[in-house]
């Protein structure tokens, strides 16, 4: 069982606020919780409502798992729906970003779908570090680690401002933009950083300032669209980039 101080707990780190000053977030569904265990990350609070899971968690990863109704989980999930299991991990250390690999840069990135997504989508074509500015939204939004399947495991994320940041680790900056240059035509170095902007308005001044190469992606000759989804957007061209430079395995 749980008391109501635990019940209440996990409740609040639905909030940002709550997981920056606890420094634990919520992993739910059997997956998403798993693959946190395998990749070592630290649990502090294991629940779920149901005995085949208790058994096959604490047997597989020797963690204590508190069997709970399904009148308790649905007061601790964050989703409509609630899962069988929820976990509380401690946040892990944020990783200091690499300069001589490719790193995937976030400028305002709003919908914690889009990130959940993007991480997914990164992990799939072989980028390991994301860059967000602090406005965008928090990797640890539980929508956004729900998004990700198990990816917010593999790619780090690190909250900076990016002028600063893309200043400091001097890679070429390639900028997604309408007015860019056409991916299909476009060359990419062995290490870059590839900047994505907000949904709304794309990137911010002082991000544009800074890129080398803006890049789009054409549309067919008679798209009435105006734009692609962000997180659309960042697939295509990680994946050009990964099948460029071999990332593939």
């Amino acid at each position: 069982m749980l008391s109501r101080s635990e019940v209440r707990q996990i409740q609040q780190l639905k909030q940002k606020r709550t997981r920056d000053e606890l420094g634990m977030f919520c992993v739910e569904g059997m997956k998403s919780v798993t693959e946190g265990l395998k990749a070592q990350m630290e649990p502090f609070l294991c629940v779920s409502t149901s005995k085949e899971i208790v058994s096959s968690v604490e047997k597989r990863f020797d963690l204590q798992v508190r069997l709970v109704s399904s009148e308790i989980m649905k007061k601790c999930t964050h989703f409509s729906t609630p899962s069988e299991v929820l976990i509380v991990f401690k946040k892990p250390a944020q990783k200091a970003l690499p300069n001589d690999q490719w790193i995937v840069a976030l400028d305002e990135i709003q919908d914690p779908g889009n990130l959940g997504t993007l991480m997914r989508t990164l992990d799939w074509f072989g980028f390991r570090h994301l860059l967000c500015s602090p406005n965008t939204v928090d990797c640890f939004n539980p929508k956004t680690v729900q998004a990700s399947m198990g990816s917010y495991t593999r790619v780090s994320c690190l909250y900076e401002e990016l002028p600063i940041a893309l200043d400091r680790l001097q890679l070429p900056i390639y900028g997604a933009d309408l007015e860019g240059a056409s991916l299909p035509e476009m060359t990419f170095d062995t290490k870059g950083i590839l900047v994505l902007g907000n949904e709304g308005h794309g990137l911010s001044e002082a991000v544009k300032q800074r890129v080398d190469h803006f890049i789009t992606i054409p549309s067919a000759g008679d798209a009435q669209v105006e734009s692609l989804n962000a997180a659309v957007s960042g697939a295509i061209i990680a994946y050009t980039i990964s099948s460029r430079l071999g990332f593939q395995r």
